[in-house]
């Protein structure tokens, strides 16, 4: 072999891979974070159609949907097929072309419900009053605080503001439900009667 030609020093070789863990490194994070903004934007387009979905739903038939895509018992799952046993008058579905999902836990809950109860009422304008009471919403589990309040900052413009009537978690579009130990359910209002 001639002496010209030689190969990488160990120093060399460890120099080299030591600049490349740090430009990994440098970059997990950021693959990670466009990886939650995409699943979150996925998810507020879902929220969006759904509202659009409702709407048509109630325009039809005078009434909100119970839509759970994990139930298939008869009469839970009205966007996509009419209760067989008692057909819902005016029912032109399906309302939507394909189940929605559960972004934050692969198979988790997530559910279109209808009530007057008082975890379902929102103070939509943030003045400490409740501006709704036979609503439709979007209930959603085992979402972060910090998927949530990016959730409600883009619907609401609130996610900062964390204290008073306003809160991000009680006023607007987006709110908390579930007792304090497991407050990780997601509601979101849809349409109102």
């Amino acid at each position: 072999m001639p002496r010209n030609q030689r190969g990488f020093t160990l120093m060399e070789m460890i120099g080299v891979i030591a600049v490349i863990a740090i430009l990994a490194s440098m970059a997990t994070p950021l693959i990670f974070e466009a990886i939650r903004n995409a699943r979150i934007s996925a998810f507020v387009e879902d929220v969006n159609s759904l509202r659009t979905s409702v709407a048509s739903y109630y325009q039809d038939t005078g009434r909100f949907p119970l839509h759970i895509p994990t139930d298939n018992r008869n009469g839970r799952r009205l966007l996509t097929t009419n209760n067989v046993n008692n057909p819902i008058a005016g029912w032109n579905g399906p309302y939507i072309e394909k189940e929605f999902a559960n972004p934050f836990q692969e198979g988790g809950y997530r559910a279109v419900l209808t009530s007057n109860n008082a975890n379902y009422q929102f103070d939509l304008d943030g003045d400490g009053n409740v501006d709704t009471s036979g609503v439709s919403v979007i209930r959603v589990n085992n979402v972060s605080d910090a998927d949530a309040r990016r959730i409600s900052d883009i619907l609401d413009g609130d996610g900062d503001v964390e204290s008073g009537a306003g809160a991000w978690n009680m006023a607007g579009r987006v709110k908390r439900f579930g007792a304090a130990g497991n407050s990780n359910h997601l509601i979101i209002f849809l349409s109102r009667t």
